[in-house]
């Protein structure tokens, strides 16, 4: 039996020194008797594996590389790290002044009497600053775009965005006279329209415990006074939403999405409601593949009236030439 030697190098960060391990593993396999084959090393669980039969040769293995973690409210307020980085969607970006109540140095040493006034006034003026009217709204605006953003589960990147719609509203005073949660779900909707993430006006109506007509009105005056182009959602990205909520299987949707592919290819979806038309398509092709799913599933699940969908459904049919046994 061979001994195969696998050195290690461990980098010491605080003297810039190597220190090289070295692990003696037996070459011949215990499964099968033949040689082991590649050595696969896993970093996650600190394991070098044989590729070739599982086994695993060495246990425990340090890992040199760089710290790739990522830290929550909780580690910043042990102040543990050094916190999280800098973020639009915070109310004050991330970059929190924390005057600490002990009047003692860095070194551990009591303040003398002239500085301890210092820091006194400082702490007074900075406990006043956070309590400024345009501070407390703020916080009560970026704690309600935390909370749409679990109830509506879209990324960070549409929060960042909403984020920076909602500043530049507030730059223009537009907050001035309108509910707060208003102008931030409008942000949050012209967020999800530009970066083409499928969130109705109903959804985030619903979200923020408001009516359609009234997010509708906070909406269009975003999009006036910041003169912003949010493009129109790609309808095909509702049919999965739709197809998922109904129960309807994967052959049925993928040509739910060639009816829609065809229908753009000869203008039929120009000025028509993006949900509207995923549910007229995937009523067509319901019924063209015998799913068993009534008009009334997918106008439930839509949330578009079953008139609607039958009448995009007449459209798309009588340009695209569909027979429906």
């Amino acid at each position: 039996m061979y001994i195969v030697t696998i050195q290690m190098i461990v980098h010491n960060k605080s003297n810039g020194q190597e220190l090289v391990l070295e692990q003696r593993i037996p070459n011949a396999c215990q499964q099968n008797g033949g040689l082991h084959g590649p050595l696969v090393t896993d970093s996650i669980r600190g394991e070098i594996v044989c590729a070739s039969c599982g086994a695993v040769l060495v246990d425990k293995v340090e890992d040199s590389g760089p710290e790739q973690r990522s830290f929550t409210m909780e580690d910043y307020a042990n102040r543990s790290r050094t916190g999280l980085g800098s973020s639009l969607s915070m109310h004050d970006k991330g970059l929190t002044t924390v005057i600490d109540p002990k009047n003692k140095d860095a070194s551990g040493n009591s303040l003398s009497s002239d500085m301890r006034m210092i820091f006194h006034r400082l702490r007074t003026w900075d406990s006043r600053s956070k309590s400024h009217t345009a501070e407390r709204n703020m916080k009560s605006a970026f704690g309600t775009l935390q909370s749409l953003q679990s109830k509506l589960e879209v990324s960070d990147t549409v929060i960042e965005r909403s984020a920076y719609i909602y500043r530049k509203a507030v730059s223009k005073r537009m907050t001035a006279g309108r509910t707060i949660i208003g102008i931030m779900a409008s942000s949050l909707y012209v967020a999800c329209r530009e970066l083409n993430v499928p969130r109705t006006l109903d959804d985030i109506a619903k979200a923020a415990n408001l009516t359609v007509k009234e997010l509708s009105r906070d909406y269009r005056l975003l999009v006036n006074r910041l003169e912003l182009q949010p493009e129109s959602y790609d309808s095909s990205e509702f049919v999965t939403r739709i197809s998922t909520r109904v129960g309807i299987s994967e052959k049925t949707k993928r040509e739910a999405l060639e009816i829609l592919h065809k229908a753009k290819e000869k203008g039929i979806t120009d000025g028509k409601n993006p949900i509207s038309l995923a549910a007229a398509a995937l009523f067509i092709s319901v019924i063209i593949n015998h799913e068993g799913k009534t008009q009334g599933n997918i106008a439930k699940a839509s949330g578009i009236s079953g008139v609607t969908i039958r009448n995009v459904a007449k459209i798309i049919r009588k340009n695209l030439e569909v027979n429906i046994p």
